[in-house]
């Protein structure tokens, strides 16, 4: 009997340091899982940056952004890309001067060279309207409403990807910030079917995924999408650009 007793005492003890250790474990792993989380969001505020010489002409809460916030529209000096437009063979064209919403065919394909991104566009339909999506996984333009412009249009072009960093993903807009930071070159090409667009970068911004609405603008804007921060993903990336050729 007096065995039994002790047996259970032991049992009773190591099972209560197991539990105990077990306890200090799941506290570790708990405050590692929110320092990890406090990290991730930390790393949001470098993902926002404006090119030097460009004009915020539209606050972020733009027309059709009830109840959400939309992308800010910002504006290129006019003919800071002209040089470079014509080396690469495009002819040059104003943002403000750019086709009526509804006149040309939807984006087929994104290529923006210094981020390797080289992406397939499919399209899907929003509230009537449609954009250019290439997401791997649920459509995360799933019950926005808006009206968006395809290329060369008047008006907003959104274009979500993926987080992935191959070239069918976006992953990679987390360097755009840096680029634009920098000065360096960052242009998107955009095909469709019956011509090719160049747009110059303007800007980058991070939106919480519940509160990102599509918005539009009377300027033929770009805006690529990709879920941020990597392995948390409820906020969006956003990298603008502005309308500067076409060939």
């Amino acid at each position: 009997m007096q065995m039994r007793t002790r047996a259970q005492y032991y049992g009773l003890r190591w099972a209560g340091i197991s539990l105990l250790a077990a306890g200090g474990i799941l506290a570790a792993a708990g405050i590692a899982y929110y320092g990890y989380l406090y990290f991730l969001r930390a790393s949001l505020d470098g993902y926002e940056t404006l090119r030097q010489d460009t004009t915020l002409i539209e606050a972020a809460a733009a027309p059709g952004t009830e109840g959400g916030t939309g992308a800010s529209i910002v504006a290129l000096p006019e003919d800071v890309h002209a040089q470079r437009v014509a080396e690469l063979g495009y002819t040059e064209m104003p943002s403000s001067a750019a086709w009526p919403v509804g006149t040309q065919p939807p984006a087929s394909r994104l290529i923006v060279p210094a981020l390797g991104i080289d992406a397939r566009l499919d399209e899907v339909s929003v509230s009537g309207s449609s954009i250019a999506n290439y997401a791997a996984a649920d459509n995360p333009a799933a019950g926005y409403a808006s009206v968006t412009a395809n290329p060369g249009e008047r008006g907003a072009m959104w274009l979500f990807g993926p987080a992935g960093s191959g070239v069918r993903g976006f992953g990679n807009l987390t360097r755009a910030p840096h680029l634009i930071t920098e000065g360096d070159e960052l242009l998107m090409f955009v095909n469709t079917s019956d011509r090719d667009y160049l747009y110059a970068a303007t800007h980058s911004e991070v939106v919480r995924a519940a509160d990102l609405r599509l918005n539009s603008s009377d300027r033929a804007t770009i805006h690529l999408v990709v879920p941020v921060p990597n392995g948390w993903y409820d906020h969006f990336l956003i990298l603008s650009g502005e309308l500067v050729g076409f060939r």
